[in-house]
Parts: structure tokens; C-alpha cells; sequence
């Protein structure tokens, strides 16, 4: 199982997540390609190597010029649902900002809606949000699990005038991290970081791991630490030493044990997955077609809707969702919220996953990503990058599916 441990010994940053994804081997050019999808101009990426006390590091600069809108919620929403961005770099995106929205609407007593983005909502911040989903998903989208952060100290200055360090947005964000200062270092964990590592990790607890690849992102100032973020990426492992299979479980076969309710655990202590579902007869289908995409955004693995037939002979769906017991209820609350349910079930499962890896195969068309599932060190499964397949088939002017067949014949004349 792929995954990646970020090291925050000197606090975490958006510009710290780009060069220290880069660095560990993202590829520039198609880091670049993804962040033109966004479709946002007025700024230029700056990327250079440099050295904090002893470390080299990329540093990415986001330079933009002119005065900043400030943007609420639903100008950058509107930004991103009209990108060419990738499906996992979109979702994680919009849901790095929707936390970012809920944090500095608990803090000013207003609705996530209502927050007026000032540093957050500019350009230099959203490609840093961006820009580090692109890293995240270019690396095969590992697991990430983050070490205790060094949140810094003091004061700094916010388009509401001096707030302690951390910020009290980054304080919400961090809810369930273990956190520490080592004095005044001014502000070392940032909004945008927090809410990175909000969306795409959580704390490390037991992890253990093989790294095959470092990368390290510089930040700005100099502190009595070299101030980056490191990023390893490497393959899970248990105990044993042996390969862990996706899904989180910590256990070599990648079984989570059956029950119900809070029993649902695995073992070793790792994650608890649930089904949640729900009946309803007497809701409109637009806000079905709604629905699955935002159980998506707050957590859920899966979604899905079937259709049943309900007492009195009426049509009707069910609604369910798949998710691991730290967003349970978000995930309930989310079907209360944006459906007409009343009442909905939940009960632990069993999941098994296979065993994957992301390769990069070159075609006649160019490279492109592949998925290559295993089970018993057998593969039973090719899945080609959909958005890279695209890609290629648009450069080319060829059908989609010549692209698809090219990769899986290539996958196997090369054994991989």
C-alpha cells in the first residue's frame, strides 16, 4: 500500500507542500499541465533549489500581481466546477476550501457561505491548494499520515488586524492532531497548510513504512530549524515487514474484522469502516444526482443510489455510503442535510482490498498512468488513468478507447 509520511518539524505551508511533492517526484511538466486545467491566469510559478541551515529544498514561489479579490466560498466553487482539473484533485480542492470556509465561519460566528476569503481567496493561495492535491495525486494519491506539527508561536498580523499563533482557523483545523510549540516562531503552520493535511492525512500513530522517495519544500523565513516540510513516500508495512494492502487496516491481509456499531474495528487498532443508508420515496432525483458527489467531498470512500420499490407499490432509492468511522457523522450529516430522509441505518463491515501500485507506461501517444491491481502477487486488474488517456487521445486525434488498448498492451508485453 502506497503512502506517504509528512514530516511537519518546522510547520507546514501551502508553497511547503508543492516543492516538497516536486521534490520527491512529481513531474514538473505534468504538475504544470494540471495546474493550466485551472484555468486562472495572473500569476507566475517560480522554482528553484535552496538551502534552510544544511537542507536543500525546492522552493515554489506563486507570484501574482495586482489587487486580490476577496473571494467568498462559492466564487472559488465556481472556479474549480469550471477547471479541467482531474476528478481527485478537484474533490480534495473543494473540499480543502469547504473546511477552510467551516473553520473561519466558527471563528468569526458566521455561516461557511458568508466568509469573505482575504489572504485565503488569492490566487497565490488557491494555486497553492491546488497545486498540492496535483503533487498528491501525480504520486499514485498514497495514504498520507502526518507527524506531530510544530504550530510556531506569538502574534501575526490578518486582514482583521493581530491574532495569536497559530491562527484560530489553523487551531480548528488541527482539532485531533498532535500539535507542539517550541516558542515564538511566529506562524509556522498556516491556514492553507492546516487545511491540507486536514484533507489528505491524519496522525501517523504506529505507521511503519519503506521509503523509496524523500522530497523536501522550503518555506520562506529562516528558523532555528531548517524550516521545510519533509515528504516521504514508500510502501506500507506491518510488523512482520511485509506489504500491507490498501484500505488502512494495518494487518498483512487487508481484512477488516466483522460486527457492528463501534465493534466494527480492526485489528491492531485501525480504521472502522461503516454502511450508511437510508429509504426514501419522496425526493426529487436532481437532489439525488446532488447528493452523491457531496458525500464524496466530506469523507466517503463510496456513494451510491439504487433504485427499490417501497411500501404502496412507490418507486424509491436507497441511499448509501461507505466510510471509516472518523467521518461517520459527517456522512449522516450530510444525508440529513441535503436529502428528504428522516432516519438512517449504520453498521460495520468487512472490506478487502486488493494490492496496487502506479506505474507510468510510454505509448505511441506518450506516457501515460496505469493502475495495476494484484492479489496473491497476481494481477487481476489494469485500470489506465482516465485523464491521461484523454489527454492523449485529444493530442493525437485518436479514439479514447486506442489509448486504453495501447496501455493494457503494453502493461502486459512488459510484464509489470
Amino acid at each position: 500500500m502506497k503512502v506517504a509520511y509528512i514530516e511537519g518539524f518546522a510547520g507546514a505551508s501551502g508553497d511547503m507542500f508543492l516543492g516538497a511533492w516536486l521534490d520527491a517526484g512529481a513531474p514538473e511538466h505534468r504538475w504544470r499541465e494540471i495546474l493550466g486545467g485551472l484555468q486562472l491566469g495572473g500569476y507566475v510559478l517560480i522554482i528553484r533549489r535552496v538551502t534552510k541551515r544544511g537542507i536543500t529544498a525546492l522552493k515554489v514561489d506563486v507570484e501574482s500581481g495586482g489587487e486580490q479579490p476577496h473571494r467568498r466560498l462559492a466564487d472559488i466553487l465556481q472556479i474549480l466546477d469550471k477547471s479541467t482539473l482531474p476528478q481527485a484533485v478537484r474533490e480534495r480542492a473543494i473540499q480543502a476550501f469547504r473546511l477552510l470556509a467551516e473553520a473561519e465561519g466558527k471563528v468569526h460566528g458566521t455561516s461557511p457561505e458568508d466568509v469573505h476569503f482575504h489572504e485565503v481567496g488569492a490566487v497565490d493561495a488557491i494555486v497553492d491548494i491546488v497545486g498540492a492535491m496535483a503533487g498528491w495525486y501525480l504520486l499514485g494519491m498514497p495514504e498520507c499520515f502526518v507527524s506531530p506539527l510544530e504550530v510556531g508561536g506569538g502574534w501575526t498580523v490578518s486582514a482583521h488586524g493581530p491574532i495569536p499563533v497559530p491562527a484560530p482557523a489553523t487551531v480548528e483545523l488541527l482539532k485531533g492532531f498532535p500539535v507542539y510549540s517550541s516558542g515564538l516562531w511566529g506562524e509556522t503552520v498556516t491556514p492553507t497548510g492546516a487545511a491540507i493535511l486536514r484533507t489528505l492525512s491524519r496522525p501517523a500513530g504506529g505507521l511503519r513504512y519503506v521509503a523509496d522517495a524523500v522530497g523536501y519544500g522550503a518555506g520562506s523565513r529562516e528558523l532555528p530549524v531548517p524550516n521545510v516540510l519533509r515528504i516521504q513516500v514508500g510502501e506500507r508495512v506491518s510488523e512482520s515487514g511485509k506489504a500491507v494492502q490498501p484500505g488502512g487496516s494495518g494487518i498483512e491481509a487487508g481484512l477488516e474484522m466483522e460486527g457492528s456499531g463501534a465493534a466494527a474495528v480492526e485489528a491492531g487498532g485501525g480504521d472502522r469502516y461503516f454502511v450508511v443508508e437510508t429509504n426514501v420515496d419522496d425526493m426529487s432525483p436532481e437532489w439525488a444526482g446532488y447528493l452523491v458527489p457531496r458525500l464524496l467531498e466530506v469523507g466517503a470512500l463510496d456513494a451510491w443510489i439504487v433504485p427499490i420499490i417501497m411500501k404502496k407499490g412507490r418507486p424509491g432509492m436507497e441511499i448509501r455510503a461507505l466510510c471509516t468511522a472518523d467521518r461517520l457523522e459527517a456522512v449522516k450529516e450530510e444525508i440529513f442535510a441535503q436529502s428528504s430522509s428522516i432516519g438512517v441505518r449504520e453498521y460495520g463491515v468487512r472490506r478487502e482490498a486488493l494490492d496496487r501500485r502506479t506505474e507510468t507506461v510510454e505509448t505511441p501517444y506518450g506516457p501515460v498512468r496505469v493502475k495495476i491491481a494484484y492479489r496473491h502477487e497476481r494481477v487481476v486488474n489494469v485500470a489506465p488513468e482516465y485523464e491521461d488517456c484523454r489527454v492523449r487521445a485529444e493530442e493525437h486525434g485518436v479514439p479514447l478507447k486506442w489509448v486504453y488498448q495501447e496501455v493494457v498492451r503494453q502493461v502486459g508485453s512488459k510484464g509489470l
